[in-house]
């Protein structure tokens, strides 16, 4: 597997993120915002992550020796009084999806928000239908909270959602 890291996004990545925000697999599976994306919405979406950390950090996950970036993780609504945020993460190239990356980009957004910014919990949302990504937040050491019946409506249908965390001592125990 090739190395990888996190860095902050930059304007030069903003056509790449529009093309995988617009991408019918990621609007499907991500909870958020399932319409498609125009260019003004990037920009704007850009306009607030490249200025500011807080309340969301953006980091892009690239393959360090192609200098190729191939997906996102997120940590938003960053609470610094309840010490908690909610994650979230894709690989948006599709040829680098199941290569292992998504784990150590997890791994290392966890290890920042931890160990770097010092929150406490970390939680998220992933519909029940995603079997891959709750694959991965086991394999994280991510644990079920509850099912939110009905939450997210897509495709004509009201879907699940299961809610997950970890907390700073579990992250240490399992990976540090």
């Amino acid at each position: 597997m090739a190395t990888i890291k996190l860095r902050a996004l930059t304007k030069n990545d903003l056509e790449k993120t529009f093309y995988w925000h617009n991408l019918e697999d990621i609007r499907d599976f991500y909870s958020g915002h399932p319409f498609p994306v125009n260019k003004e919405m990037e920009e704007k979406w850009y306009e607030k992550i490249l200025y500011s950390n807080i309340p969301v950090t953006v980091f892009g996950i690239e393959i360090v020796e192609e200098k190729k970036l191939i997906g996102i993780t997120v940590l938003k609504d960053i609470n610094l009084i309840n010490s908690n945020a909610e994650f979230a993460i894709y690989i948006g190239d599709k040829d680098e999806r199941g290569k292992g990356y998504s784990k150590y980009a997890t791994f290392e957004t966890l290890n920042y928000a931890f160990n770097k910014i010092g929150l406490q919990r970390i939680f998220l949302k992933v519909l029940t239908e995603n079997v891959n990504a709750i694959k991965l937040y086991k394999q994280c050491h991510f644990v079920e909270e509850g099912i939110l019946r009905n939450a997210v409506y897509k495709n004509g249908k009201f879907l699940n959602e299961l809610y997950m965390s970890i907390l700073k001592e579990e992250f240490n125990k399992y990976w540090v």
